[in-house]
């Protein structure tokens, strides 16, 4: 397994971990996905490798939904605030992967705005996409605004990776 699988399959661990401590939601692949956020195919391989080591409890109800149980589990509440924790995305967190700033530009080279969405980072990306089209109506704008985007798509790749070193480090 590589160490990039590795840390993928860390990362759900925790917040497979913090839906449960912090939530009353069934433990299921599609809200882990949700939650995570990551692909269904990888919650529930997550989920099986943990109940195959014994670390939850599969269970099937009669309708066939597979639910997962955490022995001993108990509602701690959020460590982000002290209000109720409400199930929901992890929108705004990093990717759980390394951007390269350098594909980032390469890719806004080519379509602006695609840099910043490769780094997780959609509305900038429709809105360089917009502002950079407009801009090429007049053209030397356009052109301009192109090289702004650019750059900026590099920089949200570094973003990224530093709130993973952030993440990794805590």
């Amino acid at each position: 397994m590589s160490s990039k699988q590795i840390q993928v399959d860390h990362e759900l661990e925790q917040r497979l971990l913090e839906l449960a401590y912090t939530t009353d939601v069934a433990l299921t692949a599609p809200a882990l996905a949700y939650f995570a956020p990551c692909s269904i195919e990888d919650a529930e391989r997550t989920l099986e490798q943990l109940a195959a080591r014994d670390h939850l409890r599969m269970d099937v109800g009669d309708d066939g939904t597979v639910t997962y149980q955490l022995p001993g589990r108990q509602h701690v509440g959020s460590r982000r605030s002290p209000g109720p924790q409400l199930l929901r995305p992890a929108v705004g967190y990093p990717a759980p992967y390394a951007a390269s700033p350098l594909l980032a530009a390469i890719l806004t080279i080519f379509l602006p705005g695609s840099g910043h969405l490769y780094a997780g980072r959609a509305g900038a990306a429709v809105l360089w996409f917009l502002v950079v089209s407009a801009g090429y109506a007049l053209i030397l704008p356009g052109l301009v605004l192109h090289l702004f985007g650019i750059a900026s798509a590099a920089n949200a790749a570094r973003r990224v990776n530093d709130r993973l070193a952030l993440a990794a480090g805590a």
